[in-house]
């Protein structure tokens, strides 16, 4: 009969328990989890902390029981068997009532974690405001999504800047997003749940950062084509740098006017990752993007299509528009 080297098999589930999370993982942004910043993420952490060692409470006993009851009923092992069993109280409340415990608490748990990263009203924003001494009136940033690019305009500011997202620390943002395309997701790694930005429709946003850094940007849901590259860079900067670079936007001699935008939002693959400032922007333009969508005056009937090269010469007709004669 086979014999089962204990010592190896525990080894080895071991190194599994070490590598699944580390499976998922890039180099720069593996420990992530660790260094969140603003009380939006922090709150993320901490709940998904929570419900892991709640979960722990159920799955580690059963997990331990069921092991137990392989050695202790196996073939020639101790257990007795009694063919008059039918009933115990003590399987009843351990099976029934542990779990109903674990759910009461993570309902409870769960209540709580909504209210403090719900989009609209984040209490964990407000609280970081109220304790953080900065009064300061919330920076109000408009999203627009496009095929496949960002636009972040600051409406009070008069500027708007494509593909970089730019805030201050100890400052609320409130954003306000919206698509001139397809429907996208707005996401910052270590900041910034998820949230849906659909064309036609306005949803929104709250965050606040407590220290200076920079992050990355991208939707998390396929758009075509171009999805690969739709990424941007989100920096966090002290209030007196950002006030600085307001000064440099506004010198900025490149204008987002309506007619502007409707050229920006035709279907652009942004392989070089490049970004512009804009010293000049429609103050209502927002509010014309869903206008705009919802009437059909955004609608560019040019198709896109999806190449095994995204830069072979197919695609590039494609972009551009241009017959492909090397095809003819």
């Amino acid at each position: 009969m086979k014999t089962v080297n204990y010592r190896r098999a525990l080894k080895a589930c071991l190194l599994l328990l070490i590598l699944v999370p580390l499976a998922g993982c890039s180099s720069d942004d593996w420990l992530w989890i660790l260094h969140p910043n603003g009380p939006i993420a922090q709150s993320s952490v901490y709940y998904l902390i929570v419900d892991i060692l709640l979960l722990a409470v159920v799955i580690i006993p059963a997990t331990a029981l069921v092991i137990w009851a392989f050695f202790r009923y196996r073939q020639g092992g101790r257990g007795r068997y009694d063919p008059t069993f039918n009933h115990s109280w003590l399987v009843e409340i351990v099976v029934w009532g542990v779990p109903l415990m674990v759910v009461g608490v993570m309902s409870y748990f769960s209540y709580q974690g909504i209210r403090a990263v719900e989009p609209y009203h984040p209490t964990s924003v407000q609280q970081a405001v109220d304790t953080s001494g900065h009064q300061q009136k919330p920076l109000k940033i408009d999203v627009i999504t496009t095929d496949w690019q960002w636009l972040f305009v600051y409406p009070e500011q008069g500027i708007a800047v494509a593909n970089r997202l730019i805030v201050p620390t100890k400052r609320k943002v409130e954003m306000r997003l919206t698509s001139a395309g397809v429907t996208n997701d707005f996401y910052v790694l270590k900041v910034i749940n998820q949230i849906y930005i659909m064309p036609g429709m306005r949803t929104k946003h709250n965050f606040y950062l407590d220290r200076t850094g920079d992050y990355r940007g991208f939707s998390t849901e396929f758009s075509g084509p171009g999805f690969s590259w739709m990424n941007y860079k989100m920096k966090a900067v002290t209030p007196q740098a950002f006030d600085q670079w307001v000064a440099k936007a506004k010198a900025s001699p490149h204008q987002m006017t309506w007619s502007k935008f409707k050229q920006f939002a035709k279907p652009t693959v942004n392989t070089g990752n490049t970004w512009r400032l804009y010293g000049q922007v429609d103050p209502n333009l927002f509010t014309k993007v869903i206008k705009g969508v919802k009437s059909g005056e955004i609608a560019d009937v040019k198709p896109i299509f999806m190449t095994e090269d995204m830069q072979s010469e197919e695609f590039k007709a494609h972009a551009t528009g241009t017959p492909n004669r090397g095809n003819n």
